[in-house]
């Protein structure tokens, strides 16, 4: 499967709510002086101002208060961002009573996002839960999980890539003056006073917009778009008030208070979980040497957990519960139809005759890369960035999707052009 999903109708009545006055990052006193308290660093990693994205590496240490309230005020100087008013203050208030019981490192960090605002967290009217950045959301990814077995070096590998559109939500180069949907994302870099230190690429919801991470457990998230789902069966989208955790957030939860894959599982099983947006499935991996994938029937009320134990486990933007093959996860040739970027994961793997090395899988995952040529009306598509976490190491290495140009070779030809991989790790704990 691999067309572009993007997502409006419930979306973007949603965000049509929120109040965001415009994607033009704000201009004037730089976000990192303003953002005091929590925010160690605050850097330029990847890209610029000529480039597609500007990826930023920050830094937070320090009570889960102060983090909330450095990000809302990152959000505020960067982007103009301002506190979402409320769509029902019944839901509100239960979704802010069910996040206090359930993530209480959550509630700690919409209280400094309430105080940046000059607003308290006990007020109905706005929802503290979420720090919306960009009006714009889509996931079109794939990611392998490789477990220590299997590999050269002996410890587990998730590769990840994550692709969309490198114009607006609908598909359309954005105005000049307006950036695209994930033209700004984030490797945020958390030290809280409560719950595990943690590496996370953001996007779309600066609060807990966790798309892939790791944590200074080894535990290793990734979330990917369910476009079967969506196509097959449609959408009722919850939306912002939604009672529970949103696609999003369930992977920041899993980062902030999960060791283990079993751990994770049993946090998945026993939270609330609207679709905020869109359906989506999960790869958790940990650093002992298990994986699996997370998802749900089209009727949100029944859960699956796939597995592929000591074996490298695909997954890309179909649902695996629907394909198995026998137990397992489903075979390329039973997948065929569905996504071709998984049968051509799966063979490439299946034909490798030596234990898979670091650059075996950086190449291996480039079948997969969403090179999508720009249509009439329409930007291209993109892999994004390329992502390998390491859970042994608690770290990660990424290369960041910066611009097309002519290729010198063939001015008629265009070449995509990455950033080196650049490395990030945690201090590991003992």
């Amino acid at each position: 499967m691999t067309r572009q999903v993007f997502f409006g109708g419930g979306f973007l009545l949603a965000l049509g709510l929120v109040a965001v006055p415009s994607l033009t990052p704000a201009r004037g006193q730089p976000a990192a002086a303003a953002a005091k308290g929590a925010l160690q660093q605050d850097k330029v990693v990847a890209g610029g101002d000529k480039d597609f994205m500007e990826v930023r590496h920050v830094v937070l240490k320090g009570t889960n208060e102060e983090i909330g309230r450095s990000l809302a005020t990152l959000a505020r100087e960067r982007f103009e961002a301002q506190p979402i008013p409320s769509e029902d203050r019944l839901r509100t208030r239960a979704q802010r009573k069910y996040i206090e019981k359930n993530y209480p490192i959550l509630h700690d960090r919409m209280r400094g996002v309430a105080g940046a605002f000059g607003k308290k967290l006990d007020d109905d009217g706005f929802n503290f839960s979420m720090l919306i950045y960009p009006r714009s959301f889509g996931l079109g990814c794939s990611v392998v999980y490789y477990p220590p077995k299997v590999t050269a070096s002996g410890a587990g590998v998730v590769s990840r890539n994550y692709d969309f559109t490198t114009g607006l939500l609908s598909g359309k180069a954005p105005p000049k003056g307006e950036l695209a949907a994930t033209a700004r994302p984030y490797l945020v870099e958390m030290h809280p006073d409560r719950g595990y230190p943690s590496l996370a690429m953001y996007s779309y919801d600066l609060l807990s917009g966790v798309l892939d991470g790791i944590n200074s457990e080894g535990l290793t998230v990734a979330l990917l778009a369910d476009d079967e789902t969506l196509e097959k069966y449609g959408m009722e989208p919850a939306g912002l008030d939604a009672v529970g955790f949103g696609e999003v957030q369930m992977l920041r939860l899993l980062l902030d208070t999960c060791a283990t894959t079993e751990e994770a599982k049993e946090a998945l099983l026993m939270t609330k979980h609207p679709y905020s947006f869109v359906p989506v499935h999960y790869l958790v991996a940990d650093r002992h040497g298990k994986g699996f994938v997370w998802e749900y029937s089209q009727a949100h009320n029944r859960e699956y957990i796939i597995e592929n134990p000591g074996k490298p486990l695909v997954t890309t933007n179909f649902s695996l519960h629907r394909h198995l093959d026998g137990n397992g996860p489903p075979s390329a040739a039973k997948a065929k139809e569905v996504c071709s970027r998984y049968c051509d994961l799966c063979e490439r793997i299946t034909r490798q005759t030596d234990k898979p090395t670091v650059d075996f899988i950086k190449e291996c995952h480039t079948c997969a890369d969403m090179v999508r040529p720009a249509a009439p009306g329409r930007a291209p598509t993109r892999t994004l960035w390329h992502a390998l976490y390491f859970p042994d190491e608690r770290k990660v290495q990424v290369s960041f999707y910066l611009r097309d140009e002519a290729d010198p070779a063939d001015k008629a030809k265009t070449r995509i052009v990455r950033s080196d991989y650049l490395e990030f790790a945690l201090k590991q704990s003992k």
